[in-house]
């Protein structure tokens, strides 16, 4: 038991960098956030996020909520209205192993005004099928995988099920020795995250398996 919490603090510290502190490769974005309020601090965390203009050249800004009591970076959003297949451009070292994170507000209430019903929406990491967006509360994505190039494509891409959009993404570098069944050729992504034991607790499971055209191989860790 002692040696899963040691290995679980190694992967905190691979993907949580101190507060104050930006890694090489640790990227923060607040998707549909205007270049000129680029490069604000969160409060709890102390993250810098960043505006997505860099990233992503298509798609539409939209501030859907001034309520303080969501994140920030829930505040807006970047639509794409229009194109099968819109794509962030991340930057990334080949080689190199990587968690990405898209988060994805469905609060009705918020997007009541942009959408008449909730959009559902695909999710790929390059070409590969990484999730669909469905269901109608916030949602987090994540995905692990190797760099193939000097970026990664994270692609919305549209089903005719609505427009896709997206509140913020996030990047962050992972030592390579973590997770083995993560290679050049196949990524990994998150399946269930659930909290193990008291509320107030750090510790959660996470679940994470191989995308659907892997043969299914599933890693739970806690993080």
């Amino acid at each position: 038991m002692a040696l899963f919490l040691f290995l679980a603090a190694i992967v905190l510290a691979a993907a949580s960098p101190a507060v104050g502190q930006l890694p090489a490769g640790f990227l923060s974005i607040d998707c549909g956030l205007e270049a000129n309020y680029s490069g604000y601090k969160d409060t709890d965390t102390g993250i810098v996020y960043v505006s997505d203009d860099p990233y992503v050249d298509t798609g539409k800004n939209h501030r859907i909520s001034a309520d303080s009591t969501y994140q920030r970076f829930y505040q807006t959003i970047r639509s794409f209205p229009t194109g099968e297949r819109n794509c962030y451009a991340l930057p990334t070292v080949y080689g190199d192993k990587y968690i990405v994170r898209v988060m994805i507000s469905r609060n009705s209430q918020m997007i009541s005004l942009l959408w008449p019903t909730l959009p559902q929406f695909a999710l790929h990491l390059g070409a590969n099928y990484w999730d669909t967006v469905q269901d109608d509360s916030t949602e987090v994505y994540e995905a692990l995988f190797m760099a193939w190039a000097s970026w990664a494509p994270v692609c919305l891409v549209n089903t005719d099920q609505g427009t896709p959009y997206a509140s913020a993404i996030e990047l962050r570098p992972l030592g390579n020795e973590l997770y083995p069944a993560v290679m050049a050729n196949q990524s990994m992504r998150m399946s269930i995250r659930c909290r193990m034991g008291q509320t107030d607790s750090s510790i959660t499971r996470v679940e994470f398996e191989l995308p659907l055209n892997y043969h299914p191989v599933r890693l739970r860790l806690k993080l």
